[in-house]
């Protein structure tokens, strides 16, 4: 009679594998009963009702991020960093990132951004210009710089 344990180590093996690769992937936010603050490059949850905030993430990338919104088009927080220069990051709800790199974009003082319901990156640095990059996994020009909207 065979013996099922090659079979049997084997499947555990793959299982194991695809157990792992499945946990290390970015998760959204989706519903999520926190606010967050990021301060340089470290990330709080605020509790809305007490007040209290705790740390959740120190360096959560390696450098500053700002202009933080939530994308409800994707469930993730996307941000302007630092470094590298002209570069927006993904942060999902474990904390793990993904950083697009928008070469349309300033190299400097990118600190107020929000993204739409419809998944657009609004990012307005110093001066009369404000950008839009399309963060709606559904199209064509995801990741993708759109245009500048000019504020008079």
């Amino acid at each position: 009679m065979k013996q099922p344990i090659p079979y049997l180590i084997s499947l555990s093996f793959l299982s194991l594998f695809f157990s792992v690769f499945i946990h290390a992937q970015e998760q959204p936010f989706n519903c999520d009963y926190n606010a967050y603050l990021f301060q340089a490059n470290d990330v709080y949850a605020l509790d809305l009702a007490s007040g209290n905030s705790y740390l959740v993430k120190k360096d959560v990338t390696p450098r500053s991020v700002n202009a933080v919104g939530y994308n409800p088009a994707d469930g993730y927080i996307w941000g302007s960093l630092s470094a590298p220069l002209k570069s927006i990051v993904k942060i999902g709800k474990n904390f793990e990132t993904e950083t697009f790199y928008i070469p349309e974009l300033p190299t400097a003082n990118r600190y107020v951004g929000d993204v739409s319901a419809t998944g657009v990156y609004h990012l307005k640095p110093w001066g009369s210009a404000a950008y839009r990059v399309d963060l709606n996994p559904e199209s064509d020009t995801y990741g993708k710089f759109l245009f500048n909207i000019y504020i008079i």
